[in-house]
């Protein structure tokens, strides 16, 4: 039985983009609102720490999909992704900290500095719907490549 990749990363990046629309009324109040609704606060931290593992997935996904085996680490995804060509140098960098942004929420490392998470997660907006527009023009080139071979 053979995987589907395409059609399972593509479900993932759909699924990024919910997302991103979900989180999005949650930070367009400013900072200081953010900073005094701790329901807010969680709302966002959770759907960051989302967005991040989706896209760890999808990584994992592409790199099974071009016939590797996935690294041991959410981090070394990101540089296996850019080597396969599917996202760009500061993109890699960016989703770089945002692993370590979801480990903090995750494993609660240490009292998570809610403006950094504010901040963090407006930008992850951007950076995810970059990401959903790397990975959609790297599949489609692969698939003209796969097209072109059989």
């Amino acid at each position: 039985m053979s995987v589907d990749y395409d059609r399972l990363i593509k479900q993932k990046l759909t699924n990024i983009a919910s997302y991103v629309e979900e989180i999005t009324p949650y930070l367009q109040v400013p900072v200081k609102g953010y900073l005094k609704d701790s329901g807010r606060r969680r709302i966002v931290e959770r759907l960051s720490q989302v967005i991040i593992e989706s896209a760890i997935d999808t990584n994992c996904l592409l790199i099974e999909r071009a016939g590797n085996v996935p690294p041991a680490t959410a981090y070394r995804s990101f540089d296996s992704v850019h080597r396969l060509g599917a996202i760009d140098d500061q993109l890699t960098a960016r989703f770089h900290r945002y692993v370590g942004l979801r480990n903090r929420i995750v494993h609660d490392y240490d009292v998570l500095d809610n403006k950094i998470v504010y901040y963090s997660a407006k930008r992850l907006l951007d950076d995810a719907k970059q990401y959903i527009r790397s990975v959609y023009a790297y599949l489609s080139d692969k698939t003209s490549e796969d097209q072109k071979k059989g």
